[in-house]
C-alpha cells in the first residue's frame, strides 16, 4: 500500500508527468526510427567497425580496421556478434538504448544542476528530439554511445563530488571522482576525441578548487592513478596507432585560424530559413545569460558556494573548450566537419537554450501567467517539432544509401562456396562484411605506386595471373577511388540542354548511357587466358 501511495504522490506532480511524456515521445521516436532503418546498408566507416567486429568474432573475413577508427566500439560488436546477436539486435543495445540513457541522463544532470525543473525538462525533451542525436542513432556510429559514457561522468561528478551525495543513491560520493575517470576512459576508449569531456572536468576543477585542496583529496589521487592505469591499457590493448600518429591525421596547426566550427550551432537549430531559427536564437540568448553570470561571478566562484552559477561555469567551460579545440588545434579549412564530432558540447548548447527559454517565459509573467506558459509551450514544441521533421526527411533520405553494395556482398556470401576466395573491390570494409570474404583494393592487389585512378589494367592482369585466389571483382559507381579501366562516369546533354551521366565500365566493354537509354553490355570479357563473366547486376 505504501508504494502504491508513493506512486499516486509521485504521479500528482505535473513535473513528473511530463517528463513520463517526454520519455514515451523519445520511446517512440527512437523505435520507430529504429523500426524504419534497422536493415538499412552501412556506410564506409560503420563498415569498417563492423566488419573488422566480424574479423574479431571470427565470423569471416579477414579485415582489419583502420587505424583512425580503432576504438573499443568494434570489439564490443564482436561480443554480442559472438553470442548470436544480429546487426539489428546489436544496434538496439549500442545505438537505441544509449539514445535513451542520453535523453534520461540529460534530465538527471540538468536536474542536479538546477533547481527550476523547467530547465531539465525542456533539455531533455531537446536531446529527445535533436536531429543530430536521433540520426546517428540509426548508425553504427560512435558518437551515441561515447557520449553516454561522458555524460555519466558529468553526472557521477556533478552529484558526488560537486554536490557531496550518494551517487544514484547508493554510491557514497567519495568514489566520485574514481568512477568519474572511468566513465572518462570509457569515453575515451570508443571514441578518442571526446577526451574533452575529461578537459571540462579538469578545468573545472582547477578553476572553482583550491590547490591545496585538489592535492589533499585522496578521492582525487585514486581517481588519477586509476584512470592512468586504464589509459594505458586501452593505448596498449585496443588502439593500433598512438595518440601523435592519428593526431597527426586531424591537427592541422599549419592551418590558419577561422570560425568555422561556430558553424556548429547552425547545423544544430538552424534549418528553417533566416526567420523561424527559434532554438538558435534561444542558444544566442541563453549563452549570454550563462556568459552574464559567469563573468560577474568572477572571484567568488572559489568563495561562494552557488550551484546554480557553478553550472552556468560548467557548461559555458564546456562550449569554449570544444570551439576552441576545433578552432585552434583542428583547423579545419573546408568546413566545420560534421554535428557528430562536437556531441560534447550538445548538453551544454541545449542548457543555454532551455536557460533561454525560461527567462523569457517568467519575463512575460509580468503580462499575464497564461502568456508565459503558452509561450514556452509554442517555442519548445515548434522547436521539437522541426527537429524531428528534419531528422525524418534526413533519416528518409539516406536509408537506402549504397543498397547495391549491400546487395553484391550478400550475393556474394550465399553464392561463393569457396570461403577463401579474394573479392576486388573498391569500397573494401562495406564488401568485405557483407561477404565475409577476404577484399582487396584494385591498386593494392597490382601493387601499383601511383594514385588509384591511374592504377594500369597491365599491372593488374599481371597480378591475377599470379594469383587464383581472387575470384569476383565488384563494380560500383556509388563510391569514388576506382582505377579508370574499372569505373568511368562522364557526362551529356541532351538538345533541351538536360544534362544526363554515362556510366562505362572500360575493361568489360560496358557502357550505359542514361540520356539516351542505351545500354551496351557485355556478359564476358578475355584477356589472354583470364575471363571475365558478367554474375549479376544490382541496384546501384
Amino acid at each position: 500500500m505504501y508504494k502504491k501511495e508513493k506512486i499516486k504522490n509521485w504521479l500528482k506532480n505535473k513535473n513528473n508527468l511530463i517528463f513520463l511524456a517526454i520519455s514515451l515521445i523519445s520511446l517512440i521516436l527512437g523505435f520507430y526510427y529504429f523500426f524504419l532503418t534497422k536493415n538499412q546498408p552501412i556506410w564506409w566507416d560503420e563498415s569498417d567497425y563492423l566488419a573488422y567486429a566480424k574479423n574479431l568474432a571470427g565470423l569471416g573475413g579477414d579485415w582489419i580496421i583502420t587505424a583512425k577508427h580503432n576504438s573499443l566500439f568494434p570489439f564490443l560488436v564482436a561480443a554480442l556478434f559472438k553470442i548470436g546477436f544480429s546487426e539489428s539486435l546489436t544496434k538496439l543495445f549500442l545505438e537505441l538504448i544509449p539514445y535513451f540513457l542520453v535523453v534520461f541522463l540529460t534530465y538527471l544532470i540538468a536536474k542536479e544542476m538546477y533547481q527550476d525543473r523547467k530547465i531539465s525538462l525542456i533539455s531533455m525533451f531537446l536531446m529527445a528530439t535533436t536531429w543530430a542525436i536521433l540520426f546517428n542513432a540509426m548508425r553504427f556510429h560512435l558518437g551515441i554511445p561515447a557520449t553516454v559514457f561522458g555524460l555519466t561522468a558529468i553526472y557521477i561528478f556533478w552529484k558526488g563530488y560537486e554536490k557531496k551525495e550518494k551517487i544514484f543513491g547508493k554510491i557514497p560520493p567519495n568514489w566520485a571522482i574514481p568512477l568519474t575517470g572511468i566513465f572518462i576512459i570509457l569515453t575515451y576508449s570508443i571514441r578518442r576525441g571526446f577526451f574533452l569531456f575529461g578537459f571540462f572536468l579538469l578545468v573545472y576543477i582547477l578553476l572553482t578548487k583550491n590547490w591545496k585542496d585538489i592535492l589533499k583529496d585522496k578521492s582525487v589521487w585514486l581517481g588519477g592513478i586509476i584512470s592512468l592505469i586504464l589509459l594505458t591499457l586501452v593505448e596498449k590493448t585496443i588502439f593500433t596507432s598512438g595518440v601523435n600518429e592519428l593526431a597527426g591525421g586531424y591537427a592541422h596547426t599549419e592551418n590558419p585560424i577561422n570560425l568555422l566550427p561556430l558553424e556548429i550551432f547552425s547545423s544544430y537549430f538552424s534549418y528553417l530559413g533566416e526567420g523561424l531559427n527559434i532554438l538558435l536564437w534561444l542558444f544566442w540568448i541563453g549563452l549570454f545569460l550563462v556568459m552574464g553570470k559567469v563573468f560577474l561571478s568572477i572571484g567568488l566562484i572559489k568563495t561562494k558556494k552557488n550551484y546554480e552559477t557553478r553550472a552556468d561555469l560548467f557548461n559555458f567551460i564546456v562550449i569554449i573548450i570544444t570551439l576552441l579545440f576545433f578552432i585552434l588545434i583542428l583547423r579545419s579549412q573546408n568546413s566545420f566537419g560534421e554535428p557528430r564530432w562536437y556531441f560534447p558540447l550538445l548538453f551544454s548548447s541545449l542548457i543555454c537554450i532551455s536557460r533561454a527559454s525560461v527567462f523569457l517565459s517568467n519575463f512575460l509573467k509580468n503580462y499575464g501567467k497564461n502568456l508565459s506558459v503558452v509561450f514556452l509551450i509554442l517555442v519548445i514544441v515548434f522547436g521539437g517539432y522541426y527537429q524531428v521533421k528534419h531528422a525524418d526527411f534526413i533519416i528518409n533520405a539516406k536509408i537506402d544509401t549504397y543498397s547495391g553494395v549491400k546487395e553484391a556482398g550478400l550475393f556474394l556470401k550465399e553464392t561463393t562456396l569457396d570461403k577463401n576466395a579474394l573479392v576486388i573491390v573498391a569500397p573494401q570494409p562495406q564488401m568485405a562484411y557483407y561477404s565475409e570474404l577476404a577484399v582487396k583494393h584494385p591498386k593494392r592487389f597490382s601493387g601499383w605506386n601511383g594514385t588509384k585512378e591511374e592504377t594500369p589494367l597491365e599491372d593488374f592482369m599481371h597480378a591475377l595471373n599470379e594469383t587464383f585466389r581472387a575470384k569476383y571483382i565488384v563494380v560500383t559507381f556509388s563510391e569514388p577511388g576506382h582505377p579508370s579501366w574499372m569505373a568511368k562516369t562522364t557526362h551529356t546533354r541532351d538538345n533541351s540542354g538536360q544534362i544526363y551521366r554515362i556510366w562505362e565500365i572500360p575493361f568489360m566493354d560496358t557502357k550505359i548511357n542514361f540520356g539516351t537509354g542505351e545500354q551496351n553490355i557485355r556478359k564476358s570479357m578475355s584477356y589472354g587466358d583470364i575471363t571475365f563473366k558478367l554474375l549479376t547486376i544490382k541496384q546501384d
